[in-house]
């Protein structure tokens, strides 16, 4: 009886691998620790370790091949991660990168040759219709995620760029890009980048401003100084004077005030108060009181306003008719008035046969050249190489001078063509023409000796100049 309680008292029952399994609170992850058998208990399976997930609403993201190496291993005492989340991924924000600085810094810019100009600050920034202002990348939705439990983790989306869309300005289809719709002048203001097509300038265009070039309207409510330029692909409107200036415009040119020692020129009309010392050049019709010794080509009429003006001195020459109130001055300054596409032609004509001419005299040198090398060669029977490279040169030059001279003499035909068309235009003078004037309509010529006043100048059926009364 002593045996058997002495072999009670060294008993111990089995005891089993004990699973803990530990869960994060937000279910994230889920981690297992397994205690070890005792006393020949049962080993840790595959199937317990899926009970206790079970158990604690584990079913999404379980790490089978872990829990398997946990199994087969024996990995007692051990905290091993058997379940894992898909987080939600969040969206990324959108961006927005602009291609043009928002503040604008005037100074001097560096030309292509590296050359810095001192009269281009930089003041305007042209752009074009579908030039690209900014660039925009979207912002993205992200990724919803799981947890432990199967349930859906919300992902928080990105956020737009802030940006705001100016005048003339829109975004691209895709939202990707803003644009510009029109040509003009970029600035930032309001919060977004905007296009002017018309540049303002409130004061002079002078050291503070730098030249202008710009593809929209130019609007000076100063003067333009002395060396500096404007350029515009539009029209061009100074409040002021325009003093040792140029100006260059696609379109119109208005100077409200006076013109002197300037270079005008554009492909519309020109309107002036009053013009001293200065070349305009335009194709439509050219305005002024008066112009005093200029240089004006016109491809439509020029005319005068007021009693007191007119073209006083210079060189004037108008596609049609004119209408003015005086021609020339009382001192018989020289001024040379030229009308009609006739004069001009029958200018070109003379400058054609100055260089037929020259043409044929070149030819006869050649000639001579080529003659003279061609006796030597038959005194010598053959010439020293550099002579024969002379000969040569002197063949092909007698050629290409022989078809110059043909080119030439084409143009003197097309010319005789036109002039025998006359042209009935006519000069409109309400004050004096006075002795000094030069005047060329068609091919004749007609130089002024006495004063005229209130009269027309035409030509008559003899296609002569006839002055007559108004």
């Amino acid at each position: 009886m002593a045996e058997n309680i002495k072999a009670g008292m060294n008993y111990h029952p089995p005891v089993d691998s004990e699973i803990n399994l530990s869960v994060t609170p937000n279910f994230s992850e889920a981690y297992v620790t397994v205690e070890p058998p005792k006393n020949g208990g049962a080993e840790i399976t595959v199937g317990a370790i899926m009970n206790k997930l079970a158990e604690n609403k584990v079913v999404y993201g379980i790490l089978n091949e872990e829990i398997e190496r946990l199994v087969n291993e024996r990995r007692y005492d051990t905290r091993t991660l058997i379940a894992r989340w898909t987080p939600a991924v969040n969206g990324i924000d959108g961006t927005i990168t602009y291609n043009y600085e928002k503040e604008q810094k005037l100074a001097p810019v560096e030309n292509e040759n590296g050359f810095v100009d001192y009269k281009n600050l930089g003041l305007i920034r042209t752009v074009y219709a579908g030039d690209v202002i900014a660039d925009i990348t979207l912002p993205t939705e992200g990724e919803p995620g799981t947890d432990l439990r199967g349930v859906t983790i919300r992902q928080k989306p990105g956020k737009k760029a802030a940006y705001s869309v100016g005048l003339n300005t829109a975004l691209n289809e895709e939202g990707t890009q803003i644009v510009a719709t029109a040509d003009g002048n970029i600035n930032f203001k309001g919060g977004a980048f905007a296009i002017d097509p018309v540049v303002t300038i409130n004061g002079d265009v002078d050291a503070s401003v730098g030249n202008i070039v710009f593809t929209g309207d130019v609007v000076v409510k100063g003067e333009v100084l002395e060396g500096f330029k404007i350029s515009s692909n539009s029209n061009i409107m100074v409040a002021g004077n325009v003093n040792g200036a140029i100006l260059e415009a696609d379109g119109n040119i208005i100077i409200k005030k006076g013109c002197i020692n300037s270079t005008v020129t554009a492909h519309g009309s020109v309107t002036i108060n009053f013009c001293e010392h200065s070349t305009i050049k335009c194709d439509g019709d050219l305005i002024s009181s008066n112009f005093v010794i200029c240089d004006v080509y016109c491809g439509g009429q020029i005319s005068t306003k007021g009693n007191t003006g007119g073209l006083l001195g210079g060189k004037y020459t108008s596609i049609n008719s004119v209408e003015v109130s005086n021609i020339g001055t009382k001192n018989y300054t020289p001024t040379l008035l030229t009308i009609g596409d006739n004069a001009l032609l029958a200018e070109e004509k003379e400058e054609v046969n100055k260089q037929i001419e020259k043409a044929k005299k070149d030819l006869e040198n050649t000639t001579l050249v080529i003659n003279f090398l061609n006796e030597k060669k038959k005194q010598l029977h053959s010439l020293p190489e550099d002579k024969e490279q002379i000969l040569g040169n002197a063949c092909r030059q007698k050629v290409l001078i022989g078809m110059d001279i043909q080119k030439l003499q084409k143009r003197v035909a097309e010319i005789d063509a036109s002039l025998a068309t006359k042209q009935f235009l006519s000069i409109k003078c309400k004050g004096y023409i006075y002795p000094g004037v030069k005047i060329i309509i068609n091919d004749a010529v007609f130089k002024v000796e006495s004063e005229y006043v209130r009269s027309k100048v035409s030509i008559n059926e003899d296609g002569m100049i006839a002055i007559a009364p108004l």
